[in-house]
């Protein structure tokens, strides 16, 4: 009880009071108009601006000369979103207000463009981002009338439809979104679906576990052979459990943009990610008593879990540490090949991953070498001439000798050889199913 209170404790702590650190989400703000919208636009965010609400960085056009430019920032992934008043913005709503083909054509979307990016960590971008990009456009036309509706229908066309149009709807919003996620299971791609690596890897460790010492691999193979057998398993478990994970998010993916190489990438991470979960289970349960395998695989299910589960934006500094977490770097490169490069976080998350690999597959190869000790131990303390002795023969034995309390006494024996036996391939092949009996 108290193991899992620690473990939920932790998962829950990842996104507790997250609403109070939204201002850590930046937002990237660039007035080409330098008139009355790109004054609203400030204004607006002056009264929405709190701990509950992005952070909007004003930039200059010199630093951003285009909205590309500042759209290839948000892809990068510097950014979570930005918006822009767009270029001449004021002019043509004044233009508008006054009538004619200006009114017309006024499109007040076109006096903002704000980006974001839905694939990223979409409950929050979607929650945070743009919900709070909807709720900026909307302040911002409130104190566009504050600071200019009185004048403005002073100089009203009263007579075209148009412009009395342009002064009631004055300024909306064009958005962009790097890339859609429209699938009801997105939530789940960094949520549950980030748990279900460790935990196949755990089961296949048993099944693996279970068939070896019932052959007592390790007492009639080298030691290079049975770890070569043991890394040839694992490898191709891994492999086809990564292709069935990747099915299925494909296999549930609806409308969602995706395409075959994506599909091979996606695999390719997947496999890695659960070859790193299998070499580090591998390790610790060669080492550790049974019983406390089952708190290690929850403790590292939690603890990869909470990496992924939110931003580390938005998560308290203790938990930054996540970053170095196997899981939290795979779903860092998942997003980059999702959204076709954006939120390039590769430099950091491939070096990290591929450490994780290299430092597992060492001390799996050195516990693989200890357990194979073990068991040849066990071998030559069981049989130090090589014979074998069976159950039916001490049985045989022990009935010839017509003595009942040295009967009692040898069937107690035999029972407490075999269930050292027991724990002494336990100790050897780890943790298994179908049980050592």
């Amino acid at each position: 009880m108290l193991w899992f209170l620690a473990c939920c404790s932790y998962l829950f702590g990842t996104l507790f009071d997250t609403t109070n650190r939204h201002h850590n989400f930046k937002v990237l703000a660039v007035d080409y108009d330098g008139g009355i919208v790109g004054n609203a636009l400030r204004g607006a965010y002056q009264q929405l601006e709190g701990p509950a609400f992005f952070t909007m960085e004003l930039h200059t056009p010199s630093e951003y000369p285009t909205e590309e430019d500042m759209y290839r920032a948000v892809y990068k992934g510097k950014y979570w979103g930005s918006i822009a008043a767009a270029t001449g913005a004021s002019g043509k709503l004044a233009a508008a207000i006054q009538g004619g083909d200006a009114a017309t054509n006024y499109n007040a979307s076109d006096a903002l463009h704000y980006t974001w990016n839905q694939q990223r960590y979409t409950s929050f971008s979607q929650s945070v981002i743009q919900a709070g990009m909807q709720q900026l456009v909307g302040a911002t036309e409130i104190v566009y009338n504050h600071l200019n509706g009185t004048q403005a229908a002073q100089s009203l066309n009263r007579t075209d439809s148009a412009a009395v149009q342009a002064l009631l709807h004055p300024i909306a919003a064009t958005a962009t979104n790097i890339k859609y996620a429209p699938f009801g299971a997105v939530i789940l791609l960094n949520t549950v679906a980030m748990a279900m690596p460790i935990l196949q890897q755990f089961f296949f460790l048993l099944v693996l576990n279970g068939v070896l010492a019932q052959h007592k691999l390790y007492t009639k193979m080298t030691v290079r052979s049975s770890l070569l057998v043991r890394r040839v398993a694992g490898i191709l478990y891994t492999l086809g459990a990564a292709l069935c994970q990747t099915g299925y998010f494909w296999a549930f993916k609806e409308g969602w943009d995706v395409n075959g190489a994506q599909f091979v990438l996606t695999w390719m991470t997947f496999w890695l990610l659960m070859h790193i979960h299998l070499l580090i289970l591998d390790s610790i349960s060669t080492v550790a008593p049974l019983p406390v395998m089952p708190f290690v695989v929850i403790l590292w299910v939690f603890l990869n879990l909470g990496s992924t589960l939110s931003p580390l934006e938005i998560q308290a500094g203790f938990y930054h540490w996540g970053i170095c977490l196997p899981s939290h770097n795979a779903y860092s490169v998942l997003v980059t090949i999702w959204t076709g490069g954006a939120d390039n976080l590769l430099y950091r998350a491939l070096p990290i991953m591929f450490a994780w690999w290299i430092v597992a597959n060492i001390t799996t190869s050195l516990t693989h070498w200890r357990a194979c000790h073990i068991a040849y131990k066990q071998e030559q303390e069981t049989h130090p001439d090589g014979t074998t002795t069976s159950v039916k023969d001490e049985e045989a034995a022990v009935g010839a000798s017509g003595d009942e309390m040295l009967s009692r006494h040898t069937t107690l024996q035999r029972q407490r050889t075999i269930g050292e036996a027991i724990a002494d391939q336990r100790e050897a092949y780890g943790p298994s199913i179908p049980p050592l009996v």
